[in-house]
């Protein structure tokens, strides 16, 4: 559920790929900057999407696997230890589960819920850097792990939505993760890579390290600025402001000849001027510097960022990617989701990455569906969270 638009795709396995067997989309409503502020609208907005992908499959829809998105979003280091309890000596699976809670329960807070718990790394006494500790003998099992928590108020509130439109919740996903996971590659997701998913509301921000997540980071602007600054600065409505900027937005006046001319249909659609399409590029480079800037700032708090991999509906605005390459001199790449059959090209754009990362999150998950009841279990969630575990 994005602050523009509620996507819902269906798919099933096909040998090493899925086949996407229906996608609906409609007009988000209720939401603001990834958070539900009217939860009757949201669930309708969402009921729209689901109808749609319920009859381009030609299933019914019982249980999904939902996004989670929103400011309140963020991630935090922890760190616990353990005595090694197995009588061989050597570190056991109820080890492992032992030092994961710990680290889990120091994480706690009042109105805060741990949705993900993802470990770096393992140390079972002077061994270090373990990605499995089991096995090792020793007597002190220490982790270090990424805690991403959310607001249990949004948290619920998503839920509520997704029940009132007659749903069952398999599993709840950060936004930032489920884009990673639709569009990251295996050789990416080995290097020091930032996903950044530059939505309509937010620009969500996950940063990984030799394949796991080291940091997750929520942004408060997105495509709407962008449009609310062309609304201001052509006096039009922002339907009108949308429309424009998907069709003639730049983020470079100097890529844009002087001569070239648009239609904008004013207020309430009264009224229809000539306007340079440059001034559109004029009103919007700013803030795409701006957005830009504020990714680099972010990523100067991380050593080694090597690559930025740039999706969400923004990242198709022409000249936006060459501004984030320019300011953080990195490079660069639009992604969209890749290797799927079936209905693919309609998941094949960049604001698409989060719904195909759900699907694919949902594929390896399917053999370990979660208690329901309990929205604060961690579970293996594959290629991204590979150091993930069971804890229930």
């Amino acid at each position: 559920m994005g602050s523009s638009t509620v996507v819902c795709a269906v798919a099933e396995e096909d040998g090493h790929r899925m086949r996407v067997l229906g996608v609906g989309e409609a007009p988000s409503v209720g939401v603001r900057k990834g958070v539900i502020t009217d939860p009757d609208a949201a669930s309708a907005a969402m009921t729209k999407a689901l109808d749609a992908a319920e009859r381009g499959a030609g299933q019914e829809i019982d249980s999904a696997v939902l996004s989670l998105g929103g400011r309140h979003l963020g991630s935090r280091s922890s760190q616990s230890v353990v005595s090694v309890a197995s009588r061989s000596g050597a570190v056991a699976t109820g080890d492992l589960n032992r030092v994961l809670e710990a680290a889990r329960e120091q994480g706690q807070e009042q109105g805060r819920e741990i949705v993900h718990l993802i470990p770096r790394s393992y140390s079972v006494d002077a061994h270090e850097g373990l990605r499995d500790p089991r096995g090792v003998e020793g007597g002190r099992l220490s982790v270090d792990a990424e805690l991403v928590i959310a607001s249990t108020s949004h948290l619920e509130a998503l839920v509520g939505c997704a029940h009132a439109a007659g749903l069952r919740v398999d599993d709840i996903v950060v936004q930032p993760l489920a884009s990673a996971e639709g569009v990251l590659r295996d050789a990416e997701l080995e290097r020091s890579v930032a996903v950044v998913d530059v939505g309509g509301g937010t620009t969500d921000i996950a940063i990984f390290r030799q394949g796991t997540i080291q940091r997750v980071v929520v942004l408060p602007v997105g495509g709407l600025n962008v449009t609310n600054d062309l609304a201001t600065g052509l006096h039009c409505d922002q339907e009108e402001a949308e429309l424009i900027k998907c069709r003639h937005g730049h983020c470079d006046p100097g890529q844009v000849m002087a001569e070239e001319m648009i239609t904008v249909v004013g207020i309430a659609g009264v009224g229809r001027d000539e306007v340079p399409r440059r001034w559109l590029a004029e009103v919007i480079e700013p803030r795409a510097r701006e957005m830009a800037r504020l990714i680099g700032e972010v990523l100067d708090q991380e050593e080694g960022i090597q690559k930025v991999v740039l999706t969400g509906g923004c990242s198709r605005l022409l000249g936006f990617a060459a501004a984030v390459h320019h300011i953080l001199e990195m490079p660069v790449r639009v992604a969209v989701p890749e290797g799927f059959s079936g209905l693919a090209d309609q998941l094949g754009m960049p604001e698409h990455a989060a719904v195909a990362g759900l699907l694919r999150w949902g594929q390896r998950s399917s053999t370990n569906v979660r208690d329901r009841s309990n929205l604060r279990t961690t579970r293996s969630q594959g290629r991204l969270n590979r150091w993930l575990h069971e804890l229930f």
